[in-house]
């Protein structure tokens, strides 16, 4: 026996059913496209915060590393004039230890590791070349172009540094020599009396130590550029990314 099922009609959508369905969509879809932007905007907006924060860390911590190498540079600008001079006194009347501790005042050294990465990071986003960011970005790249400076100076204090330790042979004797290496001052006399110097070697260590004075002064002068700027560019993050 045939079992006959009723037929139920279908229902016939208006258009304006359509239209509806269609701007409900449509609106779903536009309202989770600009959520999902908020919320990249506001991520973004979280890391760059911290991120300035690190590059103000991290200029803090480029001023108390310039604070140590202006403190080294102020004892050899000092004792320039000290190298010079006793260049003139008679050997036999120099002090040994007291000439092998100036010596070596001029030829250790310590370079300047800036704490660059997290300012490259910030420029490789951008937040140095827009307008919102425009005065710190004038501070920073000051910053950088008096670092690009002080990384000259350095470069030149290494080349006079090569300089003055090609004229020991002819100005120290080997076995005190070694003690400067080794820092290691109690090993050499306290009393008067040293190897007769180079007359020719001692001249040329004179110019060496008036390019000294005159590389001090640089990187005096870098040093408080880089204060300034780097204090200016501090304060002002501290300010807008707390």
């Amino acid at each position: 026996m045939e079992v006959h099922h009723p037929h139920h009609p279908t229902h016939k959508k208006k258009w304006s059913e359509y239209i509806i369905e269609f701007v409900m969509l449509f609106t779903a879809v536009t309202l989770g496209f600009f959520a999902e932007n908020i919320r990249e905007h506001l991520a973004e907006n979280e890391k760059k915060q911290e991120l300035m924060k690190i590059v103000s860390l991290d200029l803090q911590r480029d001023l108390k590393q310039l604070e140590f190498h202006q403190n080294d540079y102020a004892v050899k600008f000092k004792t320039c004039d000290s190298l010079i001079n006793i260049l003139d006194v008679n050997p036999k009347d120099i002090n040994a230890n007291t000439y092998y501790n100036l010596l070596c005042i001029h030829l250790g050294y310590w370079n300047f590791n800036p704490n660059d990465k997290s300012r490259s990071d910030a420029d490789s986003k951008g937040y140095f070349r827009n307008a919102e960011n425009a005065e710190l970005a004038y501070y920073i790249s000051k910053y950088n172009f008096f670092l690009m400076d002080y990384k000259t100076i350095e470069d030149e204090a290494t080349r006079n540094r090569f300089k003055l330790q090609e004229e020991m042979p002819y100005m120290t004797e080997e076995k005190y020599y070694d003690k400067v290496a080794l820092v290691d001052f109690d090993k050499i006399p306290k009393s008067a009396g040293i190897k007769p110097i180079d007359k020719e070697a001692a001249k040329r260590v004179k110019y060496i130590a008036l390019n000294w004075k005159h590389l001090y002064h640089g990187f005096q002068f870098d040093i408080d550029s880089l204060g300034f700027y780097a204090n200016k560019a501090i304060k002002l993050i501290d300010k807008e990314y707390k």
